[in-house]
């Protein structure tokens, strides 16, 4: 068999995504040959490879002083401006990431909104919030860093942030703690990447969007071996859609609320969950009615008790499906929905496919794994 000889140019630290490449790589008789630093441009020039995985932020990269001559094969994670080497893009879908984003923030029962992004995910956040008709956002770009502790100030609060990544989403903590905002309190913040160790750099760790970057490399991978093969690039693009439920960590709390028996009421459906929680009885509970139950959940949250319950059950089965050692069985009875069928059904409604599909997307353990069988 023929060794494919690749090379990955990226920039910035992505560590899931280059796992995604070399596991590939290493499953598919690929020589690959990882650029970290020298001239770029001289680089691609003296390459003799068959192909180039490129995450670099140059526009005119691609140019035709460039790559004139070159007969290897291109698949780029950033858009390109004007290249003259056909290429196929692999990247984050972006516009649904900003709209998981104020989605999600949407059901926390937010009110105030901020977005601190240069890029479509940012507009389709903002976009996203108009359409529901809640709130206020406020904008601020990462082109702009010198006036993020002036803009979380200003924030009215309590606020909920969504950022670009979770580089930018941790300096917005930092400065939030440098400025005296308490976090998540006073102010709630989302990153995308869930890069695990930048997420918990900071003193809060951060909640995010894992928008799948082991699979994006996964497939940029998939893409070239395509392309070297002879197939043709793909005009539209390939855009890997986030998974669906965001990462919480300290720094979102959906419970923080000016209402004290909001935390009780949400703590106690939190621990218990594999139990039947019929709403009369979490009523009694608390000394309410039912009615008293519903109006403080609708004011708080603007859904029902029911609605919040089915929002923890959910987000328990999605921790459960990320540790990838637990039966559905096991899942559906732990997150407390009362059959696997009705644990299918709720899943596959709210987030279009199925548990195990989503579970089989999910990791890059995961997909070693049916590698190995």
């Amino acid at each position: 068999m023929t060794v494919k000889r690749v090379m990955l140019m990226v920039e910035w630290q992505v560590g899931q995504l280059v796992h995604g490449v070399v596991d590939y790589a290493r499953t598919h008789n690929w020589h690959l040959i990882l650029w970290h630093a020298g001239d770029v441009r001289k680089a691609l020039r003296e390459w003799r490879g068959d192909g180039v995985i490129a995450g670099v932020l140059y526009p005119d990269l691609f140019a035709r002083k460039t790559v004139s001559g070159v007969d290897w094969k291109l698949v780029s994670l950033v858009p390109l401006k004007g290249p003259t080497l056909p290429y196929t893009l692999v990247r984050e879908d972006d516009a649904a990431i900003g709209r998981l984003a104020a989605e999600y923030f949407i059901r926390c029962g937010y009110e105030n909104f901020g977005v601190y992004s240069a890029s479509p995910r940012g507009k389709s956040f903002g976009e996203t919030l108009k359409k529901h008709g809640v709130g206020r956002c406020a904008r601020l770009s990462t082109n702009a860093p010198e006036k993020l502790p002036g803009w979380l100030v200003r924030l009215p609060k309590p606020c909920a942030v969504f950022a670009e990544n979770d580089w930018d989403a941790s300096d917005v903590i930092n400065s939030a703690l440098l400025s005296g905002i308490a976090v998540p309190s006073e102010l709630s913040v989302l990153g995308v990447g869930n890069d695990d160790c930048v997420c918990h750099a900071p003193a809060i760790s951060l909640s995010s969007i894992d928008s799948r970057l082991y699979q994006i490399g996964r497939c940029a991978a998939e893409e070239l071996d395509r392309l070297i093969d002879g197939g043709k690039p793909d005009k539209s693009g390939i855009f890997i859609p986030p998974a669906p439920i965001p990462i919480e960590r300290e720094s979102m709390d959906f419970t923080v609320r000016s209402e004290p028996r909001i935390r009780e009421i949400v703590d106690y459906m939190r621990g218990h969950l594999e139990q039947r929680l019929p709403i009369h009885s979490l009523a009694l509970r608390f000394g309410l009615s039912d009615s008293a139950l519903y109006k403080l959940f609708a004011s708080e949250f603007r859904a029902s008790p029911k609605q919040i319950l089915l929002e923890l059950r959910l987000k328990q089965a999605d921790a459960m499906l990320r540790m990838g050692n637990f039966t559905m069985k096991r899942i559906a009875e732990g997150a407390g929905f009362p059959t696997l069928g009705a644990f299918f059904e709720v899943f596959k409604e709210k987030y279009g496919c199925t548990p195990g599909q989503w579970r089989k997307s999910l990791s890059r353990f995961t997909t070693m794994q049916e590698e190995q069988r």
